[in-house]
This record gives structure tokens, sequence and C-alpha cells, in this order.
């Protein structure tokens, strides 16, 4: 039985037989054997209880954080982002998240939040169980029917970032003070929320839809890149091979990437270029030539901006 579970949880192909046998290995594992027993609890956490019906927090981290596990569990989850960028990956896609969006998490849906681009951030969670409003889901309209959707990740206009975030903050004081009677106002503040959500659901799914479109352009652009990294390439010169305005470019790169144009284009000849230092002897200016910059001045000016070191101390250090 829980041999299958993990196997519909993690989409995991029935005819996949090396990691069923490596499941089922690990079933069998004395207590003595703790490394790799350790290693799949790592890989996997499941949470299935909280201590409180309804739970809410706010972090900010500072530095880059990456969840240490992909976990899931018994209870529904919010996630508001309130400053930075992030990654969330949920089941088995991984969604680009900015400030302002909201992230739906239902029961046992498998997920971990990682870090963008080394950003710092802040957010508000939300646990709650499904008994803690089970008296207002006896209506025709399911409040939990949100979670259900295949859409895991609601972009918010400024109006509705207000609106969503002035709930939030009711709710953290709610919590904070514990004044008399506070969980019926949790539970108002909550219902209020879900409400907003559902009723936009349309809307939001109509979004995803032309974002979904937005994103696959922006997959072939970035793909165009590292496949031409090498040659003179300029912004004007990408969106027009791709029939649309650089501005259109370059905002929607920046949008679905977290990079400017500039920025992802560098980072793949950078990347490039510090192989070539390290496994070559071609001289810093045939290295500046095959990576696609102009000359010689400005790909050290890069280099440097991104490594911390001119190109020649880079290939001064002994390999790892």
């Amino acid at each position: 039985m829980i041999i299958s579970y993990i196997l519909k949880v993690m989409k995991i192909n029935r005819n996949d037989h090396a990691i069923i046998r490596l499941l089922k290995y690990v079933r069998k594992l004395p207590e003595n054997k703790p490394k790799l027993r350790s290693y799949m609890d790592e890989e996997l956490k499941v949470y299935n209880s909280l201590e409180q019906p309804f739970y809410i927090t706010r972090q900010k981290h500072d530095s880059i954080y990456n969840m240490p596990a992909c976990h899931y569990h018994n209870v529904y989850e919010i996630y508001y982002l309130l400053e930075g960028r992030r990654n969330y990956f949920i089941q088995n896609k991984i969604y680009p998240v900015v400030k302002g969006d909201i992230v739906l998490i239902n029961i046992h849906d498998i997920h971990k939040t990682m870090d963008f681009n080394n950003s710092s951030h802040e957010r508000i969670l939300i646990n709650f169980q499904k008994d803690f409003i089970a008296p207002l889901l006896e209506t025709e309209d399911n409040l939990l029917d949100c979670f259900l959707s295949e859409h895991k990740v609601i972009h918010l206009n400024v109006s509705e970032q207000s609106f969503v975030q002035s709930i939030l903050m009711k709710l953290l004081e709610e919590d904070r003070k514990k004044q008399k009677g506070y969980r019926t106002y949790e539970k108002i503040l909550l219902t209020e929320l879900l409400l907003f959500i559902n009723r936009n659901m349309d809307k939001f799914n109509e979004q995803e839809r032309y974002s979904s479109s937005i994103q696959n352009k922006m997959s072939e652009v970035a793909l165009f890149l590292m496949e031409n990294y090498m040659k003179k390439l300029s912004l004007k010169q990408v969106a027009d091979k791709f029939y649309i305005t650089p501005s259109h470019l370059s905002r929607s790169f920046k949008k679905t990437t977290g990079f400017t144009f500039i920025e992802y284009l560098n980072s793949i000849r950078i990347k490039e270029a510090r192989k070539l230092l390290k496994e070559t002897g071609k001289s810093v200016m045939e290295i500046a030539e095959l990576t696609g910059f102009e000359n010689q001045t400005h790909f050290g000016r890069v280099f440097k901006q991104m490594t911390g070191m001119s190109p020649l101390q880079f290939r001064k250090q002994p390999r790892f």
C-alpha cells in the first residue's frame, strides 16, 4: 500500500523497476542501517498534523534560503509573497513566484520553495485544517474548490494585492494578540480570503492561460540564447526574430525568468568562458571572441562583475 501511494503521489512510472526495488529495499532497512533511511527521510518529509487547526506566520529571509526537503501534509496551505522572488516546486512542476503572488497548496500536494537568483524574500504562510471552517463548507459554494484548480499560482494586480494584504495583516494581528473571540474572527477573515480567491478563479485561470503562452515564447527565446550566445546578439535582433517588439521582449523576459535579457545572455557567456579558461589554453582575447563579447575589455569587465575576479585570476585558481 505504501509503495503504491508513493508511486501515485510522485507520479513514478510503475515500469521503472529500479526505483520500485529501491523503495522496497528502503522499507526493509533495519534500524542499524540509518544512512539510506535518513536520506529518504530528508528527501520527502510528511507532516500529517498541526497542533492548531489554524496557523499563520510571517517570515523574512535576507540571504539564500531553500527548503531542506520536499514535503506534503494533510492541511491546506496559502502562501503569499510580500517581497522578492521564489521558485515553487508543486507536484511535478516548478512555478516562478513574484511579489504579490498567492500560491495554493492542496492536501497531499508535494511541494518545496527554492531560491530564485540569490534574492532575499518575505512571505506569509497559512496552514489550516478542513475542520477549521467545516460549518461553512456545507453550502453549494465550496470554499476549498480553489485548491483543486490546476493553476497553483495566482498573480494579483496592485489593488488586489492591497485587499489581500489587509486581510493577512488582520489575521496576523489577531493571532498575535489572541483577544476574546480571536478564533471566530480568524475564521471570518479566512472565509473572506477564500471567497475572494474563488470568485476570481475564472479570471485567474484566464490570466494563467495567457501567461503560459508568454512563458512558452520566453522559453524559446532562452533556448535561442543558449544555442547562439557566441554570436553578436542584440535585444532588437532577437525581438525581430521572434516577431515581437524589443520593449515587449525585455519586459516579458524579465517577468518570466527573473533576469534581464542581457543578464541572462551574459550568464551563459560567462559560464562557457569559465569552462574555456580552465579546460583550454586559449588566450583571453580568443575566449572573449568565442563567447560573443565585443572586445576583451568588455569581457573582462563583465567577467569580474559576475565572478569577483579577472579572467586570468580565475584561470590561475587551482582546480578541484
